[in-house]
């Protein structure tokens, strides 16, 4: 509220029978006055300024310093708009509560550090000092390369001292000093620097970008939030979607607005500050927090209004299948197979007895019957990645499940075992030797299998939207192949039938399956239902969010349908759709949307004259569209397809990035900082091997960030010395003589 309206409001009378509070007036003298008087204890010269009112009154106090750093002091604890929307508190108190904040003291040591000319560029001597020299530099690149494979192999900072020592007993000079652990965190601080500008300098290239964050809770029991970027660049040589490590940060509570702040801390600390004009796109899961209205998705569309929220479709692909194969056979396979990795988890006995069996059975079962390769102790069928899991899991079953009813088996005649678990035992064992359960693991390995090679595209670090579909088309198609193949030959249950005996019974594994026939029929009547439910499941999944959005992308990026008869005039009306969604970014970003139509005709018939739009593949298509010598006749539409490209699709890389992140916070390592485990995070994820990364810029942000600065605070004067001898020279009429000392004592 301006003090104009402030004044209004209160001349117009308050509540009935209570006389309205007169308004306090400030004169434009006054603040003047203010201005001066405070000028050498609050530099208010610089900073403070006034919003008048009228002729000669004042309606709020400013802060252009503030004003001036806004995006880099969001960050900041307390951070307070007062001063920088202005402030109507119009009291003395008021600017220099301001000038003692945190917010206003960052705010001036950012003032001073732009004003500052560096002393290197004027004193001759400072400059040769600040040169480092050859020999210094190769002795300090060493160590900085040291501390580099410290991170990457994810060793504490506590090795640094022995692996300087190991180098030195080898025979490397590495000079003296810096070779301690408190080195090595100072030397990881700029190489996780030197990687952050380094990635701001591809974002300030990009057009758009996309993020997608995720959180977690890690050994100190502290909340993290990882954020991914993704963008395009179209120039480079593979021209790839780039999906980088942004920054992790620790919100300060895990609801809306504490990830929606978060997020805008995260982004300020790494230096970004016109996301606004360039953010597309948000990855999330499916929580409320994220993608409700009043979630991370209200903060972020008020924000930016075009932004496309983009709820993870590995996720939705794991729900899809937990809600079809729910109360199903799968739900009884799924728990025999965690009460089966639960049996052996923390029994290093039991584990020694199964590989005696599996030893004896190996001995006198043929290879086919029983493989010889591949790990004994069964898996755990969830996790991450759930359906892998549950795939990888049912595969070790089967090959493992002779040895496993064996030495459950001798687990029921062992007298150490307690009766009420050898009751349990011998229920499993009646449960398990059902011909259902094991042919039934085989028919729901060959139904999961599509799915678990589509979670693994989904995780892939260079995912588009395009190669998103093909991925979820390709498992819909192999899902259904699965209903028209007979049961029989399917191939995870022909290669079960084909280990077994038939005869007068059914063994598998030298262990008699129960019930087989029945078994048979059940599952040949079951298999079309499961078949038909994973699908319609999947499908429904992938209907529910930005269905038409997703067309218009394949229409566009697709190229492979270039060719087909009606998709000009279908490609039109996707390209006129899209624009009008994203019009906002598209003119900020430079493109003139009045163009595209033109230029998009133009672009679809000089790919079809003179590119091989099957075979090559739509990644190598648009690479050479957008490096073709013609590309600045398509300026405008190339500008559209950067966009569409850096849409997000999938959240696997940042869920494999928090396996990263417990890798390097463990519970030894449970106080790291949050700038640290940033810096550790950036080095160990997006860093490149040891053999190819170059130390040089990380050297150099070293080396001028401890040159002295010329703009410093004025120093206290020194303090005066004073002597520790006593002088015995005979001028000196206060000196006392050794034989004095008795005398002057007793005194």
């Amino acid at each position: 509220m301006s003090g104009k309206r402030m004044a209004d409001s209160d001349a117009d009378g308050g509540i009935e029978g209570i006389p309205a509070k007169k308004a306090r007036n400030l004169s434009i003298h006054t603040v003047q006055k203010w201005i001066t008087e405070n000028e050498k204890e609050l530099a208010t010269t610089t900073w403070l300024s006034y919003e008048p009112l009228g002729r000669d009154n004042v309606a709020a106090l400013k802060c252009t310093i503030c004003a001036l750093y806004e995006e880099k002091l969001i960050s900041t604890r307390n951070f307070n708009r007062a001063f920088i929307d202005g402030c109507t508190n119009l009291r003395s108190s008021a600017f220099k509560e301001h000038a003692s904040s945190s917010m206003h003291q960052k705010a001036m040591v950012l003032y001073k550090k732009s004003k500052c000319v560096p002393i290197t560029e004027y004193a001759p001597i400072a400059k040769a000092l600040s040169t480092l020299d050859a020999s210094t530099e190769v002795r300090v690149t060493r160590k900085f390369e040291i501390a580099y494979a410290i991170c990457k192999e994810g060793f504490a900072f506590t090795k640094m001292s022995a692996l300087c020592e190991l180098q030195e007993k080898h025979g490397v000079d590495l000079g003296s000093g810096y070779k301690n652990n408190i080195a090595c965190t100072e030397f990881v601080h700029y190489i996780g620097m030197g990687l952050r500008m380094e990635l701001v300098a591809k974002l300030a290239k990009a057009k758009f970008f996309s993020i997608q964050a995720d959180g977690s809770t890690d050994a100190g029991r502290i909340d993290d939030e990882l954020f991914l970027v993704l963008f395009l660049d179209p120039h480079s040589e593979d021209g790839v979607v780039h999906d980088k490590f942004l920054t992790v940060r620790r919100p300060k509570h895990c609801n809306a607005d504490g990830l929606y702040r978060c997020f805008e801390r995260g982004l300020a600390f790494v230096g970004i500050n016109d996301w606004r004009t360039k953010l597309v796109g948000f990855g999330c899961d499916g929580t409320s927090v994220n993608i409700a209205p009043g979630g991370v998705r209200g903060f972020l569309e008020e924000s930016v209004p075009w932004v496309v929220i983009f709820w993870c479709y590995a996720h939705r692909v794991e729900l899809a299948l937990k809600d079809a194969f729910k109360d199903t056979l799968l739900s009884t396979v799924d728990e025999m197979l965690l009460r089966l990795y639960y049996l052996y988890e923390k029994s290093p006995k039991k584990c020694r007895e199964l590989d005696d069996v599996i030893s004896a059975l190996k001995s006198y079962l043929e290879p086919r019957e029983f493989p010889e390769k591949g790990g004994n102790i069964p898996l755990r069928a969830c996790g991450t990645r759930w359906v892998s899991h549950k795939v990888v899991a049912i595969s070790r079953f089967l090959e493992r499940y002779g040895a496993y009813i064996a030495h459950l088996i001798t687990l029921t005649e062992d007298p150490a075992v307690k009766s009420t678990d050898k009751q349990k035992l011998k229920g499993y064992i009646l449960q398990w030797r059902d011909a259902k359960m094991v042919l039934g693991c085989a028919l729901f390995h060959d139904v999961l299998s599509p799915a678990a090679a589509l979670c693994k595209v989904l995780q892939n670090d260079e995912l588009c939207i395009v190669s998103a579909v093909e991925a979820i088309l390709r498992c819909t198609k192999a899902i259904e192949k699965v209903k028209t193949t007979m049961f029989e030959n399917l191939p995870t249950v022909s290669k079960v039938l084909g280990r077994m005996k038939h005869g007068t019974s059914h063994m598998y594994q030298d262990v008699e399956l129960s019930r087989y026939n029945e078994a048979v029929t059940f599952l040949q009547n079951k298999k079309n239902e499961y078949t038909d439910s994973a699908v319609a499941s999947l499908k429904e999944r992938i209907q529910d969010q930005h269905t038409t959005l997703l067309s218009d992308v394949l229409l566009i990026l697709a190229t492979q349908g270039w060719g087909k008869s009606d998709y000009v005039e279908l490609s039109e009306q996707a390209v006129e759709r899209l624009t009008i969604m994203f019009i906002q970014p598209l003119e900020k970003a430079g493109a003139v949307a009045a163009l595209f139509r033109e230029e998009w005709i133009d672009m679809v018939e000089y790919g079809k004259l003179y590119l091989n739009l099957v075979e090559d593949g739509y990644r190598s298509v648009w690479w050479k569209l957008f490096n073709a010598a013609d590309a600045k006749k398509w300026a405008n539409i190339l500008v559209l397809i950067e966009l569409l490209f850096c849409l997000p699709v999938s959240n696997g890389r940042v869920e494999r990035m928090f396996s990263s992140l417990k890798l390097i916070k463990t519970d030894r390592r449970s106080c790291l900082g949050e700038d640290t485990l940033d810096d550790l995070m950036r080095i160990s994820v997006d860093g490149p091997p040891l053999a190819q990364w170059t130390a040089k810029p990380a050297v150099e942000l070293w080396w001028k960030d401890k040159a002295r600065r010329s703009v410093q605070d004025e120093r206290a004067p020194p303090r005066p010395t004073c002597s520790t001898s006593v002088s015995t020279t005979q001028d000196d009429p206060y000196t006392l003589d050794i034989n004095d000392w008795d005398s002057f004592l007793a005194v």
